[in-house]
């Protein structure tokens, strides 16, 4: 004769979960006001080491742009400091070498000036073609010196980063003694890549150009699909190509290889993480860019005032150009700086382990 308790079926063993694993409401037979199985509890994860500015361990969107901003206020003698020193420099070089274009530039705007009917409208607007050639020539000129100096301001910014994530302040004469025998590769690599990206874009524009009137003698509106395709194949490729090779100049800064073994590393770690890495580094350049122009504009009509209270037009001009040139170059160079920096070494550590390598040196650090 059997008892109650041996007529029950026996209930089915609670599953060994894995982590993070939590089973639904009413499985394994549970129904509805019933209590489910207790299940065991994860396996204990210790919280990553942060002995710097971010956790040694994978990032998130948001501890990078964290990470990028602490790493200001860890160490604003480098990053703020000498950065927008660097830059302030090569601004008022570029501005003096501005000056020499001036003649030149002032002669080509001379038969736009001379028509009656556009000199008018011009003079309506507040413009001579001495304040013309002054604007096309002081951009110009400071655009070119800050392009070579901004390559060893960001292997200066990246040094700082790399030694903020340990927690580190590095001085000024630890980063110099770090980049300066890289600084030669690290503006030779821009100029390259400039280069080499200006001739390609080059080719394509010519191909399509050639490709689009040939389609323009069957059918207009054919033409101007392919041309609006074509457009829009050039500016995938051109951002593919680009977020591909973002990590070159950091792994430049902080690694002793040579051009050609770092470009193939950088390009090896940013493989399969393209919309990732795309995603962060375009939303940082919105953050950047929208900053930049809310703290340069009044910042430039200050420059402009001051200008103008000397009564001297070009005056007036050479100082906006400076105010604003260097607030906005040095706000979206240091933050993007340290935001590429951190990505990099984030992909290190999510493809290479970095942070295990990271957290023992921190750990050797205590001892």
């Amino acid at each position: 004769m059997t008892t109650p308790d041996e007529d029950r079926p026996t209930p089915p063993a609670p599953p060994q979960s894995g982590w993070g694993e939590v089973p639904r409401y009413g499985q394994y037979g549970q129904g509805y006001g019933q209590t489910p199985y207790a299940q065991p509890a994860p396996p204990y994860r210790p919280q990553a080491d942060k002995p710097g500015i971010v956790p040694l361990r994978p990032l998130t969107l948001g501890e990078i742009y964290d990470g990028a901003f602490s790493a200001v206020r860890h160490n604003p003698a480098v990053m703020l400091g000498i950065a927008t020193l660097v830059i302030l420099a090569a601004t008022v070089v570029g501005v003096l070498v501005g000056q020499l274009l001036v003649p030149t530039i002032t002669r080509l705007f001379d038969p736009v000036f001379s028509d009656a009917a556009a000199a008018e409208v011009f003079s309506g607007l507040g413009l001579t073609a001495g304040a013309m050639a002054q604007t096309y020539a002081t951009t110009v000129g400071a655009g070119v010196t800050v392009a070579l100096a901004g390559p060893v301001v960001n292997g200066i910014l990246t040094v700082s980063v790399s030694r903020s994530v340990l927690g580190d302040k590095a001085s000024v004469a630890q980063v110099w003694e770090r980049v300066g025998p890289r600084g030669w590769l690290l503006v030779g690599w821009s100029l390259l890549q400039s280069l080499a990206l200006g001739v390609a874009l080059g080719v394509a524009v010519t191909l399509g150009v050639l490709l689009v009137a040939a389609t323009a003698q069957a059918s207009h509106g054919a033409a101007a699909l392919l041309a609006v395709v074509l457009l829009l194949a050039v500016i995938a490729a051109t951002a593919w190509v680009l977020v591909r090779l973002l990590l070159v100049p950091p792994a430049l800064a902080l690694e002793n290889a040579r051009l050609g073994a770092t470009v193939r590393r950088a390009w090896l770690l940013t493989r399969g993480s393209f919309w990732r890495i795309f995603g962060i580094y375009l939303l940082a350049s919105v953050i950047v860019g929208v900053i930049s122009q809310v703290v340069a504009v009044p910042l430039g009509l200050v420059g402009s005032a001051i200008g103008a209270a000397g009564g001297s037009e070009t005056t007036s001009l050479v100082i906006t150009t400076i105010v604003t040139s260097v607030v906005g170059t040095a706000i979206s160079t240091i933050f993007l700086a340290g935001v590429v920096a951190l990505l990099y070494i984030d992909q290190r550590m999510r493809r290479e382990g970095l942070d295990v390598q990271l957290t023992a040196a921190a750990a050797e650090r205590k001892g």
